[in-house]
């Protein structure tokens, strides 16, 4: 090979080589250009409430804000709507299938397809410890089962006085509770019948109508702050405090959407749900305090039982209702209740 012809070759080998650095470069360029603008993470939600209910907005505020914040905009939200969209009976089924990648449910009717899971009314531990003494652990572990993934609490509180009593006839004694027909969803209805009132079958939606009718004479599934969102204060005369039980709202994905999550993604959801489980009991408070102040102005009697009457009103209350779980989940109720119970 003569020189010439050498050096021609070793042009066109550099050439070459810098042809393929350059396009190697752009392609780098692209594909981390690709990356900066590739779309976020969407996830569909829905709830068991309106979008205007108190405890979707602090949701909304809490955990979704939140996880946007963290994720840096990899993570986006479109909320697909409440009871309008989807009957609050069909949620965790809708949920299960993937037609939403989460959803704000009703504790009482994720049980219908996480048997047990409805236990965590009772609890009497607050979620800081929940989540590092095996709760929601053991909750994840019955709700994989059904192809959900338990994110977390929607709106918990810290005493335990999530449900109120809404009257339309004042009681004061135990006995008085034995001529009432009482309003209540699946997590309060086995107290109502251990209060000894008779329990009538109602979705919220049905809150305000039932208590104008007169068909019932009270309602006992219901916080302040839903109550007077529903305007129900219109068509009530009192609340007997104290109110009893946690949140039974809680927030599910669909197992395999949670899977396909990156850790880091997965980490961000997780730290979002702390948030808004921590900002959630402040905000419910103030919304409590709203609520009061809108019940005053309707000139609705809020009053305290006496001592022995709400002491026996707590007490029966979760007394009654994990009598109810053992009876219907025997083998997932004594873990749970060994875990929230708090001592009592």
């Amino acid at each position: 090979m003569n020189k010439k012809r050498f050096f021609n070759m070793r042009e066109f080998i550099l050439v070459a080589f810098g042809c393929f650095a350059a396009v190697a470069g752009i392609s780098g360029e692209q594909s981390a250009f690709a990356q900066q603008k590739a779309e976020p993470v969407t996830l569909n939600f829905a709830a068991f409430v309106p979008g205007t209910n108190p405890e979707m907005i602090n949701f909304t505020k809490g955990f979704v804000n939140k996880a946007v914040e963290l994720s840096k905009g990899r993570l986006a939200f479109r909320f697909r709507g409440g009871p309008e969209t989807i009957a609050t009976a069909d949620l965790p089924k809708a949920t299960q299938s993937g037609m939403f990648d989460f959803s704000l449910n009703l504790v009482g009717v994720v049980e219908t397809i996480c048997p047990g899971v409805g236990g965590i009314v009772l609890s009497r531990v607050w979620v800081d410890q929940e989540r590092s003494n095996g709760t929601y652990a053991y909750i994840n572990e019955l709700c994989n089962k059904a192809g959900l993934y338990f994110m977390g609490r929607g709106s918990p509180v810290k005493d335990f006085q999530f449900f109120n009593l809404f009257l339309n006839k004042k009681v004061e004694r135990p006995e008085d509770f034995k001529r009432l027909r009482i309003g209540t969803t699946v997590a309060c209805r086995a107290l109502t019948e251990a209060w000894g009132a008779t329990p009538v079958n109602l979705i919220m939606a049905d809150y305000y109508t039932a208590m104008e009718r007169g068909t019932v004479d009270g309602i006992c599934s219901a916080p302040l702050d839903t109550w007077v969102s529903q305007g129900c204060q219109a068509v009530t005369k009192y609340v007997a405090l104290p109110g009893y039980l946690q949140n039974s709202g809680v927030v599910m994905m669909n197992l395999a959407t949670w899977k396909k999550l990156p850790p880091d993604l997965q980490q961000v959801i997780t730290d979002a749900m702390i948030h808004t489980e921590k900002l959630g009991e402040e905000l419910r408070m103030q919304d409590k305090e709203r609520a009061l102040q809108k019940l005053k102005e309707a000139k609705v009697d809020v009053y305290n039982l006496p001592p022995d009457t709400a002491k026996w009103l707590v007490e029966t209350a979760y007394s009654a209702t994990w009598a109810f779980q053992m009876k219907r989940f025997p083998n997932e109720t004594p873990r749970l209740r060994q875990l929230i119970s708090g001592g009592y």
